[in-house]
């Protein structure tokens, strides 16, 4: 081999080993590249899970203001934080954002949704009493009262804005009620006296969706309320949900904190009822009151026919701190699924 063709053959063999050096260096760059590309992709999909998981468990449960940290499977991990950035006591929405960071390997992704959450299990409350009806029979007799002005627990004012007292489905209810008690102050609230105004945003379907929902909850299911005598039905701190399938009469001294759900209703003796009383009929609806009750708090009737009658010092308030009690039990309890509206996303 001449001196000339070693040097040829020498000087290929540094080109080709470095040719292949280059080669190696691409196709190590192309596999960090392409582990990146795939830590890229299922960090994304994890992120984007976790965020549906979150978004799912505060819909069923309620469940906010807190973190989570999670690993799924082999893959990678996450950690979702939900905020509270606002809440209105009056529609019950509450403004939430929710912040995901998932990891896969070495690669991070970010995720923020904010979005608006209503309680389902706590309506919006249109009055001190809500007729859902064609026809509503309202009689307030003797030293009777209905109040619209936002009322504690203890009696106290409340800081709530004011409700109207009656709240009717149709023109021709609220005409002939505003009629009835021209002049007086039996129902007092929001606007002019007598406190009454139209309300049809709710339905009969909806507030039967509404108990049906309690019910699936219930403390108490009872065929009938003979077996409340004198006693205590929950508290401030715990709430209970009291369904009567039918009918009942409250006799004798019965203290309630919660919802209060039957068909038809009579107050007997001395009842005082914090929270929720919500009352269905397929065909009509009576609710009465003999004269030494109270609500706090607010009564929803719904039937074709309603018919409420009120006596002696019956004493009917609204009170945001008794709507507000149930609202907080069934949060903290994970009891309060809720409806999810106006979802803005970025990544």
């Amino acid at each position: 081999m001449g001196r000339s063709t070693l040097i040829i053959v020498l000087g290929f063999i540094v080109i080709f080993s470095g040719v292949i050096t280059q080669m190696n260096r691409i196709s190590e760059r192309a596999n960090e590249n392409s582990v990146q590309y795939t830590e890229n992709i299922i960090a994304r999909q994890i992120g984007l899970s976790a965020m549906d998981y979150l978004i799912s468990k505060h819909s069923h449960t309620g469940i906010s203001d807190t973190t989570l940290m999670q690993a799924v499977s082999d893959q990678g991990t996450f950690t979702g934080t939900i905020t509270t950035l606002s809440y209105d006591s009056l529609t019950r929405f509450s403004e939430l954002q929710f912040d995901i960071t998932a990891y896969a390997g070495d690669v991070s992704y970010t995720g923020k949704v904010t979005l608006n959450s209503r309680i389902l299990l706590v309506p919006e409350i249109p009055a001190t009493v809500g007729a859902i009806a064609n026809t509503v029979l309202l009689d307030i007799i003797g030293n009777a009262r209905i109040y619209g002005q936002d009322t504690n627990i203890d009696g106290t004012t409340g800081t709530s804005g004011d409700l109207p007292g009656v709240t009717v489905s149709e023109e021709s209810d609220s005409t002939n009620l505003s009629e009835q008690y021209a002049g007086t102050t039996k129902i007092q609230g929001e606007g002019s006296t007598p406190s009454i105004a139209v309300f049809d945003d709710v339905s009969k379907e909806d507030l039967d969706a509404l108990i049906n929902a309690y019910i699936s909850i219930a403390d108490y299911n009872l065929s009938s309320c003979n077996s409340i005598g004198n006693q205590v039905l929950g508290s401030v701190e715990s709430p209970v949900v009291v369904y009567i399938n039918g009918g009942c009469t409250f006799t004798g001294n019965i203290t309630g904190y919660g919802v209060l759900i039957a068909e038809n209703l009579t107050f007997k003796g001395r009842v005082k009822w914090y929270g929720l009383v919500l009352i269905s009929g397929e065909e009509s609806a009576d609710v009465s009151s003999l004269g030494n009750s109270t609500i706090h708090g607010a009564l929803v009737v719904s039937a074709p026919i309603v018919n409420i009658s009120i006596k002696g010092t019956d004493q009917f308030y609204y009170s945001n701190e008794a709507i507000e009690m149930l609202t907080d039990h069934f949060s903290e309890a994970g009891r309060s699924p809720r409806v999810i509206s106006q979802i803005l996303w970025w990544d």
